[in-house]
């Protein structure tokens, strides 16, 4: 929180009494700069085409709660869910982060297959997409660390949709969850770039 970057003496008085506003904004942009700019996109969303946004889970449940923003919500099937109370538009989603793609899985990894990402799930998350009403512009996908699944949700629904993404960010994108959710294996993809199945909105 803001006000956790104030430090307290110890009889309880502040060590920057007379700090205001400005400040702890100033604090909280040098503290969280990925969050502070994900806001200022929401805040700040592109006419005529959906945003999509990958996060952690503590990320997510920061956000303000805007109108404007749906949110596809990934925990662990051994976590808890997000604290997501204000926004009106969540889809709730609980999978592991394994690759069945990947040949050289460890055993501990292929006793958790059976918590992968199902075609039942990706068939929940086309349709919650589908479904969206015209006043939202972005969707935010969380996991619980904002890189493998969340990221290759954002980028199958960018591949599917047309939905603008932060390339960069999503590198590491769990390959198996892309190829369920989409049809196409991740390779498909050719430097990032892809060609919209479907019109954006």
């Amino acid at each position: 929180m803001l006000a956790d970057a104030v430090a307290e003496k110890p009889n309880g008085s502040s060590t920057r009494p007379n700090v205001g506003g400005d400040a702890l904004l100033s604090i909280w942009k040098l503290l969280m700069p990925r969050l502070q700019d994900i806001v200022s996109k929401l805040y700040r969303s592109p006419v005529g085409v959906r945003q999509v946004f990958a996060l952690s889970r503590d990320d997510a449940e920061r956000l303000p709660r805007l109108s404007s923003i749906a949110v596809i919500s990934i925990t662990a099937p051994e976590r808890q869910e997000a604290q997501l109370e204000g926004f009106t538009h969540v889809l709730r989603l609980s999978f592991a982060d394994v690759d069945f793609t990947n040949p050289n899985l460890s055993e501990k990894n292929k006793k958790r297959l059976v918590y992968a990402f199902t075609a039942e799930q990706a068939r929940a998350v086309r349709q919650f997409v589908d479904c969206l009403p015209a006043n939202i512009t972005s969707v935010v996908v969380h996991c619980e660390g904002g890189f493998s699944r969340s990221c290759a949700i954002a980028l199958g629904l960018h591949h599917l949709y047309g939905y603008r993404v932060e390339h960069e960010r999503l590198t590491h994108a769990n390959p198996s969850v892309f190829q369920v959710l989409t049809g196409k294996p991740i390779t498909h993809l050719s430097a990032g770039l892809t060609t919209p199945a479907r019109s954006a909105r």
